[in-house]
């Protein structure tokens, strides 16, 4: 038997996963600094920076939150965007879905 907290640390992996995986995707597909709406280039001068933006992007996404300080202009970010946008919604229903049925 799978405890409750073996599926809060498969849940937080999956969400850690799907972030940090589109962080990454974010970064090599919106490398430069004009792919994107909201960061400038002082902030975005090296490789970390340019990861912990679209890391912070991705994690506001992710949260639903988004706050809209950074946006993609670029049609293929875009692109990306919705995609990871689907994946979060799909994510966050299986996952409130399976709280569900546990309870």
């Amino acid at each position: 038997m799978i405890t409750d907290k073996a599926k809060l640390v498969k849940i937080v992996k999956n969400i850690m996963i799907l972030a940090f995986s589109f962080a990454i995707i974010f970064t090599i597909f919106g490398y430069n600094t004009t792919d994107w709406n909201g960061i400038s280039e002082e902030e975005d001068k090296t490789l970390y920076q340019k990861i912990f933006n679209r890391l912070y992007l991705s994690m506001v996404s992710i949260s639903t939150i988004g706050f809209g300080d950074i946006s993609p202009k670029t049609k293929i970010l875009r692109l990306l965007m919705m995609i990871y946008i689907i994946l979060i919604v799909l994510l966050n229903t299986s996952t409130l879905a399976h709280l569900i049925i546990e309870v």
